[in-house]
């Protein structure tokens, strides 16, 4: 506490006092063991590795998995790397289909990756066959091919080798990914659990010219400039997804022919603009909900404007007549994406008024969000939508009343499609909407995939590190609660998830009450089925509970971190702690917060910490105290207008009193053994 001023014994403190600290959990310890205990949890256990092997019979979990506290876990976050890695995005089965230049890249890929060990024993998991022509070529060099086998050598850590390939169709998700050897990454859908990247995607293309992005690496063998490497069309390869570790380096492309099309969002803005080649056609409709062959929740099922199928970009602007002011919940179905805008403030759409922005790509997807109205009126809306390739739909509804309702089946009887002419909610679609289809045009476009990336290992200069590798940061205290591979042992009765319920706290007559605390998660492959629930109980554990949050995996993988759906996914979870504020239901007495939370892998961590209760107002300035002597006495006064209540006490660390009905400025007679005066809000 600052000292402001000294004088004849008289010590004066300013300091602002405003907000009330009801209930704090660091768990920095074990509250659950204490005594009192401090908190209840559900489905509590850890299991490290050998753990995991020998109790669970599961060889797929490379890391702990737990519902525990950090302090006792061996490694709370993803791992550092232990060896050089690196992803060959083509799958190399017909060694005939490309010529000695990409062969010889191919060499000295493996080369650096065995830093020159020559006759190598080299394991390919699921097998040789999965990239025969590349074995064979491996083979040619003098190197050991073998087989993984999975039934004889269940744990990784039993299988010698001095390369190891994770190849297509691998049969373990993370086969190889800890050993301390190196490892060529060749399946797509598990670069993520191989912590070399985010989930990619399979294709099949008539690959172009090969270029060197980096002919300095060894990996690159000399090679420079661009040259032609395959001697055959439509070639599989297995490639990236949308992000790598920053460490990571490009060693060499290869250009793919890509047609105009749709594949995002950004793509349909661009045609709005004008500034991506395209045709379109107009309509109206009356209810909002289009099917081209995805079926949704709805079964108006409006064609496209144009007869427009496969890929399109589509945007339905109308106007909305809000009957009463309040909170209402807005539900977008798409496949593959969406944004809902409302313009609320009336000034033109803008990113402010995004109540939804729902990225994609996706197969039919419901995205949830509440749109407060501070008057009824008529309001401008717009939704724009995409589908990149197959079917493609997209469905606006809305609740059919005002408030939170269940994020549920559309059809429960809770929601209604924006437009229906029986509709109930106070929302509704003012007239019809009009409606523009777009669909790209235009020439061909060279795009170049990566086709080998190198990932330092941590003896190299500079130092590599797996995709989201490394610990959690920025927690408060000695530890947080955290949980990995929550659904590999059996879940508590009666439950999906795990939780941990916090003792009820008074907050009866209290006001501006808020529930604060700090959560994370690694960006490594969660689903839509990971989530961390905040749920509260507002007046004891037997009222009905409130979802203040519900942070589930965005993209299944493709985007794969986790965030708040209930607030339009606009804040993702990182391994650094961050705090997330919510409003308590008014009314509340009792206050019961629980977390719940679920995860299906042992990179998917996520965790909870520093959860904290308060009521007031936030910590305002207050002051600046000012004092004054006159003969004897002194005088103490503040800035006139403050609210401010003047305290004294004879300590420091108090008991403070509150000096009732001080004038400003208040006249003090110092005594003896001095006295402490604070100013609290």
């Amino acid at each position: 506490m600052p000292r402001a001023a000294c004088a004849a014994g008289l010590v004066i403190t300013a300091t602002a006092f405003s907000q009330e600290v009801l209930l704090r959990e660091g768990f920095n310890d074990d509250g659950e063991a204490s005594n009192p205990k401090r908190y209840t949890m559900t489905g509590r256990d850890l299991f490290e590795p050998e753990r995991i092997r020998t109790e669970l019979s599961n060889f797929d979990q490379k890391g702990p998995i737990y519902w525990e506290h950090s302090f006792k876990v061996s490694y709370a976050g993803n791992p550092e790397i232990p060896a050089r890695r690196a992803i060959f995005t083509w799958r190399g089965v017909d060694g005939a289909a490309a010529n000695e230049d990409l062969m010889k890249l191919f060499d000295s890929t493996i080369d650096w990756l065995l830093a020159g060990k020559k006759n190598a024993q080299i394991v390919v998991n699921p097998n040789a066959a999965s990239i025969q022509g590349l074995a064979d070529r491996l083979a040619a060099a003098g190197h050991t091919v073998t087989d993984d086998d999975t039934s004889a050598n269940p744990n990784e850590a039993d299988v010698p080798g001095d390369l190891f390939i994770h190849g297509p169709a691998a049969n373990n998700a993370s086969r190889f990914v800890l050993v301390p050897k190196p490892v060529l990454v060749m399946n797509a859908p598990d670069y993520d659990d191989m912590l070399v990247g985010s989930i990619g995607t399979a294709a099949t293309f008539d690959p172009g010219q090969i270029t060197i992005t980096d002919a300095s690496h060894p990996a690159a063998g000399g090679k420079s400039g661009s040259f032609t490497g395959f001697v055959a069309t439509q070639q599989a390869f297995e490639l990236k997804g949308n992000f790598l570790p920053p460490s990571a380096k490009t060693i060499a492309t290869v250009t793919r022919i890509v047609p105009p099309a749709v594949n995002n969002l950004g793509d349909v803005d661009a045609m709005v603009a004008g500034t991506k080649t395209h045709e379109q056609t107009a309509g109206t409709v009356d209810q909002i909900d289009f099917n081209d062959g995805s079926a949704g929740q709805w079964f108006i099922d409006n064609a496209l404007p144009g007869g427009y199928a496969g890929n399109w970009g589509l945007v339905v602007t109308g106007k909305i007549t809000v009957g009463a002011a309040g909170t209402y919940r807005f539900a977008v179905g798409s496949d593959d994406g969406a944004r809902l805008q409302i313009d609320r403030d009336k000034n033109g759409f803008t990113p402010a008024d995004n109540v939804i922005e729902d990225a994609g790509p996706h197969a039919h997807q419901i995205t949830y969000a509440n749109v407060q109205f501070s008057a009824a009126g008529t309001y401008d809306l717009r939704v724009v939508s995409y589908n990149s390739s197959g079917g493609g739909s997209l469905e606006v509804s809305v609740a059919n009343a005002a408030g939170d309702v269940p994020d549920d089946n559309l059809d429960s009887g809770y929601w209604e499609v924006l437009g229906a002419s029986d509709g109930t909610s106070p929302v509704k679609l003012t007239g019809s909407a009009a409606v523009t289809a777009y669909r790209a045009t235009g020439p061909n476009v060279e795009q170049q995939e990566p086709l080998i990336i190198a990932i330092n290992g941590p003896a190299d200069n500079p130092p590599g590190g797996f995709y989201d590798g490394g610990r959690f940061t920025n927690f408060e205290g000695s530890g947080f609660l955290g949980g990995a591979g929550i659904n590999k042992w059996a879940y508590p009765d009666g439950q999906t998830y795990r939780s941990v319920r916090l003792n009820p706290v008074s907050v009866a007559g209290k006001t501006n009450v808020h529930l604060t605390l700090a959560l994370a998660a690694t960006v490594v492959d969660f689903e839509d089925s990971d989530f961390i629930d905040v749920i509260v109980y507002p007046n004891g554990a037997n009222s009905s509970p409130v979802t203040l949050a519900h942070f589930r995996g965005v993209q299944n993988a493709v985007q794969p971190w986790l965030a708040d759906e209930k607030q339009g996914y606009t804040r993702r979870l990182t391994k650094e702690f961050a705090d997330f504020t919510y409003d308590v239901p008014a009314g509340a007495t009792d206050l019961v917060v629980e977390i719940r939370v679920a995860s299906t892998w042992w990179t998917e961590i996520l965790a909870v910490d520093n959860i904290r209760v308060t009521a007031g107002s936030a910590n305002t300035a207050v002051g600046p105290l000012a004092i004054a002597r006159s003969a004897d006495k002194v005088q103490v006064s503040w800035p006139q207008g403050q609210t401010a209540k003047l305290e004294t006490a004879t300590s420091a660390s108090g008991p403070w009193t509150e000096i009732s009905g001080a004038a400003n400025p208040h006249v003090v007679t110092p005594g003896p053994s001095g006295g402490f005066y604070r100013l609290k809000q």
